[in-house]
């Protein structure tokens, strides 16, 4: 038996170092924060939420997204921008952390991605200074605005106000927003850019609450289609689907479903079918 376990153990260990060499050979070049959690997943596996956009990509070119701009609402370190950067005509970021705002101009050089804007404010129905909470011990840099006390101060603009400042030409097409429980207030603040260009939204549903008010706010700017990104191992016990990703990576896809789901998930709205 302990020849047994010591050739499994003996395995694993190769099948790990031949997956994390074949996916660094396929990563962009990524400054962290080492012990954030993206951080921590980049220095690990090359890049944060990989299936994810790898399945993104898959959309943005079969549905010909690519001709135009893609809004990054909290870009921080850069890790989705650097990709954006690849397919799409512009690209614009806007994180107002500063600490966050260093690693994403890094990243932003690092990689070439010379047609990626960076502004350095957050999004909300109106011009104001918000308190930031730090969601990490030692203040690493990922926080909130959503808890409505903080560590800082920091400045966010009425979306719509802001959109129209940046004097684009090209159509929005795809809009990621991850703020951590504030998407139903960013979204409120675009009403008019969402109306007007018919983008598609990717944002991220941590708890059921959030979820569901931002899917609201959607639905309030013509949003009718919702759909969930789903991992095909996202069934089995955490430990297995570990062995799987090494083995065979994830793979995702993107199901129609009705409503926001219970638990946490990245998810998809669309005022046109996407299947």
């Amino acid at each position: 038996m302990a020849a047994l376990a010591r050739l499994r153990d003996l395995a694993i260990k190769a099948l790990v170092r031949w997956q994390w060499a074949s996916l660094r050979a396929t990563s962009p070049r990524l400054a962290v924060v080492p012990h954030e959690h993206v951080g921590l997943a980049v220095l690990t596996t090359g890049l944060y939420e990989r299936e994810e956009l790898d399945c993104l990509r898959a959309l943005v070119q079969a549905r010909g997204l690519g001709g135009g701009v893609c809004l990054d609402i909290g870009a921080n370190i850069g890790n989705h921008a650097v990709i954006w950067s690849q397919l799409f005509e512009q690209v614009v970021c806007f994180e107002p952390n500063p600490q966050m705002g260093a690693v994403l101009r890094a990243n932003l050089a690092l990689n070439l991605c010379g047609n990626v804007r960076v502004v350095d404010v957050g999004l909300g129905t109106q011009d104001a200074q918000l308190p930031f909470s730090f969601q990490e011990a030692g203040n690493d840099g990922t926080g909130t605005f959503a808890r409505g006390i903080g560590d800082i101060t920091l400045p966010v603009r009425r979306g719509d106000d802001a959109i129209d400042e940046l004097g684009l030409t090209l159509p929005i097409t795809l809009v990621k927003c991850d703020v951590e429980g504030f998407e139903h207030l960013v979204f409120e603040g675009l009403t008019g850019t969402l109306s007007r260009h018919r983008p598609v939204v990717i944002f991220e549903s941590n708890a059921f609450e959030a979820g569901n008010a931002a899917w609201s706010s959607l639905r309030r700017s013509g949003y009718d289609r919702l759909y969930e990104i789903r991992h095909s191992a996202a069934a089995l016990p955490q430990p297995l689907r570990e062995i799987v990703r090494l083995a065979t990576g994830h793979r995702c896809s993107i199901e129609r479903i009705d409503a926001v789901p219970r638990h946490s998930a990245n998810l998809i709205a669309a005022t046109v079918a996407l299947d």
